[in-house]
Parts: structure tokens; sequence; C-alpha cells
């Protein structure tokens, strides 16, 4: 999957590739061409109670540019965490089906 997206003021585009299935428990999907130098998304699904999934996201990435890119991971962390953090509060807003 491509997608392109506005990211701290700047146009990003990434190609990820789902790289491990295990139908309904989890997928992995990594980038395969982007901004990162490693980037990697663990998408895990537990049962919750009644009708009810809970969601859990795992990213490991690193930045290139050796040195100053570990500079940037620090500005990166956190706001990879808040992205995600928003997507779900989306998603969790969203009628069931």
């Amino acid at each position: 999957m491509t997608w392109r997206a506005r990211h701290l003021g700047l146009v990003w585009r990434m190609t990820s590739r789902i790289t491990e299935l295990e139908r309904p428990r989890r997928f992995v999907d990594e980038q395969v061409r982007g901004p990162f130098h490693a980037f990697r998304h663990v998408h895990r699904f537990e049962p919750a109670g009644d009708r009810a999934t809970l969601m859990i996201d795992e990213v490991a990435f690193s930045a290139p540019f050796g040195p100053i890119g570990r500079l940037a991971e620090l500005v990166l962390g956190p706001y990879l965490r808040g992205l995600i953090e928003r997507r779900n509060r989306h998603l969790g807003a969203l009628p069931e089906v």
C-alpha cells in the first residue's frame, strides 16, 4: 500500500507491505519505500468482552542519517505515538458494523 500525507509541515510518501498475517489475531506491515531507515508496525487484536475488540499497536522505527536521525527520533517517537492514538480514538468513535 502506498500512501501520502502531510506531517510536520512536509508531504511524505511511504509504501508498506503486509509481511505477516495471523488472521484474525494480528498482522504486521513494514515500510518498503519511504522516509524511515526502517519502520515496522504490529497490529494485534484481542477479545475485550461481549462483541468488543482491543486493538494494540506496536511500532518500531529508525530514522535515516545516522546520529542526526537518532536526534530526530526523539521528536518522531512522541509524534508517531500521538498520531496512532488520534487514529485509534477516531476508529473507536465509528459506528459498529
